[in-house]
């Protein structure tokens, strides 16, 4: 199942008939312990908008690029391959934006979904995502994200974040943990920024929020469940995490000098 030849420019190297409407990317890196309730959360979403659809078996794929992990990473993405949804590709080149990018190269997908590897979305994510772009005409967009393990510290992150993610700044329709965009709106605007360490998600979201507005959904119905293990494994991880994302948004410098080690 694995592919690992890197073809020039965003298109998929899948020869199948598999056609699916939907592509979800999923980046990986020593994921072990995180990346089962993931794909099962996803899977369970694709369960859903397959009956959405009238029970169409290739309406939606799973991507999961294995970016040099050294634990049990691969093992599982093994097991996980006996799904016909789920689909590992082995990527060499480190960077959550270079394996995204990369899963996007294999994607068939008209409608690209980007799940972290440690984010858990609701039963409903793709079909409202899909509605979305085929009813509201929308390109791209955000969900709202929520602590997915617990604690008061973390419910006040998200909450924070959540409310300024709705002010109505482009730089503010940010955090890739889980978003979505149109192939074609990621063939215009994108691919994530390769050369920085945070904020690659803004060549997308904040493009089309910036040129086109009324094409850009903030959906927050959609809570996807993520883990603040950035901040929670740091001492003062909280404000060291929320200081050094001041820094990225007002000077570049920030983005390419993010130093934490745990994204």
């Amino acid at each position: 199942m694995a592919q690992t030849e890197h073809q020039p420019g965003f298109v998929s190297t899948r020869s199948d008939l598999f056609r699916p409407d939907v592509s979800i990317i999923i980046p990986a890196r020593n994921e072990e312990r995180w990346l089962s309730g993931t794909l099962d959360a996803a899977l369970r979403a694709v369960e859903h908008f397959h009956g959405k659809v009238g029970g169409e078996p290739c309406a939606a794929e799973i991507i999961v690029v294995d970016n040099e992990s050294d634990d049990g990473t691969w093992r599982l993405l093994e097991h996980y391959a006996a799904q016909r949804a789920v689909r590992p590709v082995r990527f060499s080149a480190r960077g959550a934006a270079r394996a995204r990018n990369h899963g996007r190269r294999h994607a068939l997908g008209r409608i690209l979904v980007f799940v972290d590897a440690d984010t858990q979305i609701p039963v409903e994510t793709i079909s409202r995502m899909v509605t979305h772009c085929d009813s509201g005409e929308m390109e791209a967009g955000i969900t709202a994200l929520a602590a997915l393990d617990g604690g008061f510290r973390a419910w006040c992150w998200w909450q924070f974040w959540g409310h300024v993610r709705r002010l109505p700044l482009p730089k503010a329709k940010a955090m890739p943990a889980c978003m979505f965009c149109t192939a074609s709106a990621f063939d215009e605007f994108g691919p994530f920024d390769e050369a920085v360490a945070i904020g690659e998600e803004w060549p997308i979201l904040a493009s089309v929020y910036r040129d086109r507005p009324r094409r850009f959904v903030y959906d927050r119905s959609i809570v996807a469940l993520t883990s603040s293990r950035r901040m929670d494994r740091q001492r003062f991880g909280y404000l060291r995490t929320f200081f050094k994302y001041v820094w990225a948004i007002l000077d570049h410098a920030g983005r390419v000098h993010y130093t934490d080690r745990i994204r």
